[in-house]
C-alpha cells in the first residue's frame, strides 16, 4: 500500500471504529437510562439459553425474573408481539418470532396481534382492507412455516377481532391524555396528530399486551413483551394500566435490531436496499448482499492487517443472527481471516438456502392459517 491509500484506510477504520462506539454506547446507555437489567444473570441461570441471548443479542430486559419463576414452576405465562402488515416479512421480523419461537419451547402461550389498524392510520398503508390482505396472504403464512404450534400460537388481525377493541374501550378510562402525550414524547401541538394514531398507541396497543391476562386465557398471568429498545414506552404505559386493572405488570426482554443492508440503521422495509423480504426470489438477493455496507477496509492488505469491525456490518449482523449463532464470523473478521468478498459470498449461500426452505412450507401453511387464528370472544368486560 502507499501513503495515500493507508491514509484513505486509517481514516475510514477511525471512523467505523467511532461507529461501534455509537452503537455500543446506544445500547448501554438506553438501557441505564430506562432501568433495564442485563440479561447475563439470567443466561448463567438458564439450562438452555437462547443463541441470541448468549451472543448478547437479546441483552436486556425488565421483571423477566417473573417469567423465569413461571418457567421454573410449571405455571402459565405467555408472550406477546405483533408487527403492522405493511410489507411482507423480512430477515429483521425473523429475528423477532426465533425469539417467539424459543419462548414457546419453554412453554410460554404466544399472541401475536396484526395491527392492520396501525399500518392503516399511521399512512404505512392505503387502506385496511391492503394491510389485512398482506396479513393473510403472506405474513401469517410466513409466520407458520416458521414452525409455530397452533395449540400454543393465538394470531389475530386487528381489524377481524374486533373484541381487541372492546378490550380497549375497557382499560381506555385507566389513561389519561397528558400521560399518554408525555409517555410517547408527543409535544404540545397536535394539529398534525392523527387522533386514531394516539388511540392505537395509548389503547389498543395496551390492549393487545394485556388480553392473555383477561378472564377468556386463565386471568392474570406473568407476560412478555419482546421489544426493541425504541418501544419501551408502549411498556411504560402497559405497566400503569396493568396495576389500575390489579393484573400482573408485562415484563420487558430488549433485542438488539438487526442492520439494513444499506448502513443506515436498523433493516426497514421502508428504505430501498435495506432488507431482504422472506417472500424474495432467492436469484435476486445478490445485487443487494454484494452492494451492503461493510464493517471491512476498502483496502484488502490493511484488513487482513488491521481486521474488520463486525458490529456495524450489516453482513455480520445478518450471519449471526441467523445462520452462524457462535459469533465465529465475528471473530474471523475483527482479525482478518475474512474479508468481506469471502463473507457476502457465503452469506448469499445462507440467506439463499433459507429462502428456498422457507417458501417451500408456505403452500402448506396457507392451508393451515384457521388453526391460529384467534376467535375467543372477550364477554367479561360485561359482567
Amino acid at each position: 500500500m502507499n501513503e495515500k491509500e493507508i491514509e484513505i484506510a486509517e481514516k475510514d477504520y477511525q471512523f467505523k471504529s467511532e461507529q461501534r462506539k455509537k452503537e455500543i454506547d446506544y445500547y448501554k446507555n438506553k438501557m441505564e437510562d430506562i432501568g433495564l437489567k442485563s440479561i447475563d444473570r439470567f443466561v448463567s441461570y438458564c439450562p438452555s439459553p437462547s443463541d441470541y441471548m448468549k451472543n448478547k443479542i437479546t441483552y436486556a430486559h425488565m421483571d423477566l425474573e417473573r417469567i423465569a419463576e413461571a418457567i421454573a414452576d410449571n405455571k402459565p405465562w405467555a408472550v406477546i408481539s405483533g408487527l403492522n402488515p405493511s410489507t411482507p416479512l423480512h430477515l429483521g421480523h425473523k429475528a423477532i418470532f426465533d425469539g417467539l419461537l424459543w419462548f414457546q419451547n419453554q412453554g410460554a402461550d404466544i399472541f401475536i396481534p396484526i395491527t392492520n389498524d396501525e399500518s392503516y392510520v399511521v399512512g404505512k398503508s392505503k387502506s385496511l382492507a391492503e394491510a389485512r390482505k398482506t396479513a393473510y396472504e403472506s405474513i401469517i403464512p410466513s409466520i407458520i412455516a416458521m414452525g409455530f404450534k397452533s395449540e400454543k400460537t393465538k394470531i389475530f388481525v386487528d381489524s377481524d377481532y374486533l373484541d381487541i377493541y372492546n378490550v380497549a374501550m375497557d382499560i381506555s378510562n385507566k389513561i389519561t391524555l397528558n400521560k399518554a402525550l408525555k409517555i410517547f414524547g408527543i409535544h404540545e401541538s397536535l394539529e398534525d396528530e392523527n387522533p386514531g394514531t394516539m388511540f392505537y398507541r395509548s389503547a389498543v396497543q395496551v390492549a393487545q399486551i394485556l388480553l392473555p391476562q383477561y378472564e377468556e386465557f386463565g386471568g392474570p398471568k406473568p407476560t412478555l413483551v419482546p421489544v426493541g429498545i425504541d418501544q419501551h414506552p408502549y411498556i411504560t404505559i402497559s405497566r400503569n394500566v396493568a396495576e389500575k386493572k390489579e393484573f400482573i405488570p408485562p415484563s420487558e426482554i430488549i433485542t438488539k435490531f438487526l442492520l439494513g443492508f444499506d448502513g443506515q440503521g436498523k433493516m426497514s422495509s421502508t428504505r430501498n436496499g435495506s432488507a431482504i423480504f422472506l417472500t424474495d426470489d432467492p436469484n435476486s438477493i445478490d445485487k443487494i448482499v454484494k452492494s451492503a455496507y461493510t464493517g471491512g477496509s476498502p483496502y484488502r492488505e490493511y484488513q487482513e492487517n488491521h481486521g474488520g469491525i463486525p458490529e456495524i456490518c450489516p453482513i455480520w449482523s445478518v450471519r449471526t443472527y441467523h445462520f452462524q449463532k457462535d459469533n465465529n464470523i465475528g471473530e474471523k473478521c475483527s482479525s482478518g481471516k475474512i474479508l468481506c468478498g469471502q463473507c457476502k459470498k457465503e452469506a448469499i449461500e445462507e440467506i439463499k438456502d433459507f429462502l428456498n426452505e422457507h417458501q417451500k412450507k408456505l403452500p402448506e401453511a396457507r392451508k393451515r392459517i384457521d388453526e391460529f387464528i384467534l376467535r375467543t370472544p372477550i364477554k367479561s368486560i360485561f359482567n
